[in-house]
């Protein structure tokens, strides 16, 4: 079994259904495909693709935006086999060329947006876009007499399916090997916890070279329709959602946040929709409230790392009705055991706090020709996360943060994500981020950055005054600092470590 089979079953089924559709950032159809017609493009790209890299199984290297033709390419990939490797193209062009030169693709898939790492490639360069110039045109591979269904290897559960890349730019990637038992078992559990249904649509927005991109094989699975965007913003997506009827989407939590303000401005009913998922970071419980009360009990979340990727954790949006449950990542993924390990190596009961472990089939095969990062974090079959957290009675997964990032300032240890959920509770902040730096007296004292809602005025002290009433004087940060914008990367998520290196160099500075 391997990941393209889910879709070749459901070809089967619905061959005629709607498989995709493509819309402009106004929400128009710009193009769209049936199962029968994706299948048809997929032959013939993986026919194309070994063609190309005179390989049966190749690595192929995808930068580029969203659109019909990468979808057509990631699921080309896994029909022959290959090993996808999805990079993202706005990132800088170093960081882009150190992760081909450990990744070693056969070939470069790219738009315009990444045509500066295009040149003194090893690898063959096809362009996504109209106009190739001198480069293989991916419409040309469609449109060119196919030699026949593309060579089958069959791969076992172990051999490698894709490549992922995890973590800075500083130093030598790490390069995520996922398998196909890794992907089978991340697949499996997308299904049976969110349950897409036959005829629903989907909605693909951020980039599918990352958590967008692990829904196209499960909603191709189950005969929905995959409804993809670029690029848009929140009242965009908004606007799309209603327009087409969305029943899902993935979005990280600072574009849940924009597409809630989005709701507050211009309400929208959206009757279809009945997961809503966040992922990618924490989001805070008023945030969360927020929703539920616009929308009703729709807003779910998954948690995962590249390296045991999207749903160690997971919560449809139904069970977002329960008080409890908000706030939580879930309960742990069906074919993935999940767990805690107190200081002293053992397993935490329920409440107590530890680092977040996993186990299962879920996991990765580990790092590309980094066999100590590997053995540090694949310990007796459990993977350590990093993160920091606890599991109630009921085995919902409630994270504090990473490990690294938590505050010990006179001797008691401060969460960043409760000081989060208490200012996100002043009505003029729009987001936050509580770090840690050196301090002589305290060890390490709390401040915040916070970057206000449009048009809201508050100021420093008003905001640590909430914060105390909230949380006493030890979790309230010391220092307030309001900015223009959180730094965020090219996919929405906020910067907390950078953010926290300027503000440390700053103090030094001065």
């Amino acid at each position: 079994m391997t990941p393209i089979d889910f879709f070749w079953a459901a070809v089967q089924r619905h061959p005629d259904a709607r498989a995709a559709m493509m819309l402009a950032p106004e929400g128009e159809v710009t193009g769209q495909l049936s199962y029968r017609e994706l299948a048809g493009q997929v032959s013939a790209v993986a026919n194309a693709f070994q063609r190309l890299s005179g390989q049966r199984r190749p690595r192929i290297c995808i930068a580029s935006h969203n659109s019909l033709a990468m979808l057509v390419a990631i699921l080309a990939t896994y029909q022959c086999r290959g090993v996808l490797i999805p990079l993202t193209p706005s990132n800088p062009e170093a960081e882009l060329r150190q992760q081909i030169d450990v990744a070693r693709p056969d070939l470069l898939l790219i738009d315009d947006s990444a045509l500066a790492i295009a040149t003194d490639q090893r690898a063959q360069v096809v362009h996504m876009g109209p106009d190739a110039g001198a480069f293989h045109s991916f419409a040309s591979l469609l449109a060119e007499p196919s030699a026949g269904a593309p060579e089958v290897v069959e791969a076992l559960g172990e051999d490698i399916t894709a490549i992922k890349f995890t973590g800075g730019s500083s130093g030598r990637p790490k390069a995520v090997l996922q398998s196909m038992r890794c992907l089978n078992t991340m697949i499996s559990s997308l299904i049976g916890v969110y349950g897409p249904a036959e005829g629903e649509r989907f909605l693909l927005s951020p980039p599918l070279t990352h958590g967008a991109g692990t829904f196209v094989v499960p909603v191709l699975a189950t005969g929905g329709c995959l409804v993809v965007m670029d690029g848009a913003k929140a009242p965009q997506l908004v606007g799309a959602m209603a327009r087409h009827e969305v029943a899902g989407t993935w979005v990280p939590p600072t574009l849940l946040y924009q597409m809630l303000d989005a709701l507050d401005q211009q309400p929208r009913a959206l009757p279809r929709l009945r997961n809503l998922l966040y992922g990618g970071a924490g989001a805070t419980l008023e945030r969360l409230q927020q929703a539920r009360a616009m929308l009703g009990p729709v807003v779910g979340v998954t948690y995962g790392l590249t390296e045991a990727p999207v749903i160690i954790a997971g919560m449809p949006g139904r069970d977002s009705a329960v008080d409890a449950n908000l706030g939580s990542a879930g309960r742990a993924g069906p074919l993935t055991r999940l767990a805690v390990l107190g200081q002293d190596g053992g397993l935490c009961v329920p409440g107590q706090t530890g680092e977040i472990v996993a186990r299962g089939d879920l996991l990765m095969s580990g790092y590309l020709d980094m066999p100590e990062a590997t053995q540090a974090v694949l310990t007796e079959g459990w993977l350590r996360t990093g993160d920091v957290g606890y599991l109630d009675e009921r085995g919902y997964l409630y994270i504090k943060g990473r490990s690294k990032d938590v505050v010990i300032s006179g001797g008691f240890n401060v969460y960043p994500s409760d000081v989060e959920d208490a200012l996100s509770q002043h009505e003029d902040v729009a987001e936050s981020v509580v770090f840690g730096v050196p301090d002589s007296h305290w060890g390490e004292r709390v401040e915040a950055a916070v970057e206000l809602k449009r048009g809201r005025q508050a100021t420093a002290d008003e905001i640590k005054r909430h914060a105390r009433e909230k949380l006493g004087a030890v979790r309230t940060p010391k220092t307030i600092h309001i900015v223009d914008q959180l730094p965020r990367n090219s996919l929405g998520k906020v910067q907390k470590r950078q953010l926290r290196e300027e503000f440390i160099q700053k103090l030094q500075a001065s």
